[in-house]
């Protein structure tokens, strides 16, 4: 018999890996699907460990909500008295877990020690002090930071990068015209000429600013702050890089980068119903 039965969606198994890494520290019996052996009916063992564990702990996120299994173990074990859950964004979970007091882990990233609210849920049903005997280490500003940053990349790799991408190719496009205009020799590319060399650049990131709160808003909707501002800003600067790639281009083939806009924008639609897709699994 398992102390504790981890629930949790797939894209949801770092923190389920790191959560279970914590308790058994502190000397917990924790079982989840990790354990499954080759050959096993996982329907038959998860519904076996499920009644016999004395704690099971629900991972709600904005991916578990939606998960018929995790609902559903969810579901055996308030029935059993025996569920202690958690949110990892906020998200609120399945409409008939909402009266049911859950523990709050939006600031917890893996590496930090477990909440003492969790703790002191668990150490209650297993009839047991869970604590840890030394003090919280402390690995600065910088790296509870990086540890963050590597845990909501890791969650939403697939969706950042090819916003990322699609957030490039909509620059791109954006700064086609300023850069067509610079490189001809007409009254208004003059007037161009008469501005500092770094204008086109501020432009690009005014321009850069306006697409990424547009283009990127799923995705910062959704990414905890610490992660979502140095995303913006990133997002924002490949649009001074798309203005230098625009005159790069110009440069070399002059008019005939017209003739790619249409192929640029085909693969902009492509990109933006693929990052659609990985941040909506």
């Amino acid at each position: 018999m398992a102390d504790v039965f981890l629930s949790y969606n797939q894209t949801d198994r770092p923190i389920a890996q790191a959560i279970a890494a914590e308790l058994q520290r502190l000397g917990v019996d924790v079982w989840w699907d990790h354990d499954l052996l080759g050959g096993d009916d996982f329907r038959a063992r998860i519904a076996e460990v499920l009644t016999r564990s004395i704690v099971t702990t629900v991972i709600w996120s904005r991916r578990s909500i939606d998960s018929q299994w995790v609902v559903g173990e969810a579901s055996a074990a308030r029935e059993r008295k025996t569920l202690v859950p958690i949110t990892l964004d906020g998200a609120s979970p399945a409409l008939d877990f909402r009266p049911l007091h859950t523990i709050n882990f939006v600031n917890w990233v893996p590496g930090d020690q477990l909440p003492p609210a969790f703790l002191k849920a668990v150490g209650e049903r297993l009839g047991r002090n869970l604590s840890y005997s030394e003090t919280p280490s402390r690995t600065g500003l910088f790296g509870r930071f990086s540890r963050k940053a590597v845990q909501s990349w890791y969650l939403d790799f697939e969706s950042i990068l090819f916003y990322l991408i699609g957030q490039g190719l909509a620059c791109v496009l954006c700064m086609l015209p300023l850069s067509y205009i610079a490189h001809r020799a007409t009254p208004s590319a003059s007037i161009l000429a008469e501005l500092p060399w770094w204008m086109p650049y501020f432009f690009s990131l005014v321009v850069g600013m306006v697409v990424a709160a547009l283009y990127m808003r799923p995705i910062l909707a959704t990414s905890r702050l610490p992660i979502a501002v140095p995303l913006f800003i990133v997002a924002t600067l490949l649009s001074a890089v798309s203005y230098a790639v625009c005159n790069a281009l110009i440069a070399r083939l002059g008019n005939d980068i017209i003739m790619f806009v249409g192929a640029i924008t085909f693969m902009l639609l492509m990109i933006t119903a693929v990052a659609d897709r990985a941040h909506r699994s």
